[in-house]
């Protein structure tokens, strides 16, 4: 049994790597681009900091009830909000995170934080979704704004628009039917709103695979 884990495991390293490689192809477009938007694969996402390691993620997800978990990276698409009718070229006040698979946008106060290096193979490297249109952008943003009335003068700048690789936790809960629970790796909050695409980018990875700590 111990063979086959280490067989499983090896198999995964190795489409990490390789979808990596392929997402950043010679000749990427630029951040902000129309063709970056437009096409996932036209540059590869820059990974955000992960600021919880995983003593931290396992005593948040305990409280959930998960005895196991892993680590993940989730690429989505980040637009900055910022500017005003008297100020439209300000710099950005905070960024919105989504997909073509999230219900709802996840708002990234500030400067977005990234990391160097390529991270670790033992991250499960998930396809988060397209790239949202400009208007949905402008829908999630009215969302948000609506609960946050002293941001309400600021704009979505669609010109912005870049992908990201938001590190999570993935804890799981055994029982009758398995629970997904997914931490932000960033602040350890669940992030309920990425369960669809993280589900989603778990099916398009290899269905064998050794999970769990």
């Amino acid at each position: 049994m111990a063979e086959r884990e280490k067989a499983n495991m090896a198999e995964r390293r190795k489409a990490n790597i390789a979808e990596r490689a392929s997402a950043n192809p010679v000749g990427a477009t630029s951040a902000g681009s129309p063709e970056a938007a437009g096409n996932e694969t036209a540059m590869a996402p820059a990974r955000l900091a992960r600021r919880l390691d995983a003593k931290g993620a396992r005593r948040r997800l305990a409280r959930f009830g998960a005895a196991r978990f892993e680590p993940a990276q989730i690429t989505l698409w980040a637009v900055a909000i910022g500017g005003t009718s008297a100020n439209p070229v300000s710099a950005p006040a905070a960024w919105l995170l989504a997909s073509s698979l999230t219900p709802r946008a996840l708002l990234w106060p500030g400067t977005l934080a990234f990391e160097d290096g390529p991270g670790s193979v033992d991250e499960h490297w998930l396809p988060g979704g397209d790239c949202p249109s400009a208007t949905t952008f402008e829908r999630l943003w009215l969302w948000e704004r609506l609960a946050r009335p002293r941001r309400w003068g600021l704009r979505v700048q669609s010109d912005t628009c870049r992908p990201v690789a938001l590190p999570l936790w993935l804890g799981y809960h055994d029982g009758r039917r398995t629970r997904l629970i997914v931490l932000s790796g960033v602040s350890g909050e669940p992030l309920a709103s990425l369960k669809p695409a993280v589900l989603a980018g778990l099916g398009a990875e290899p269905a064998t695979r050794s999970r769990g700590r």
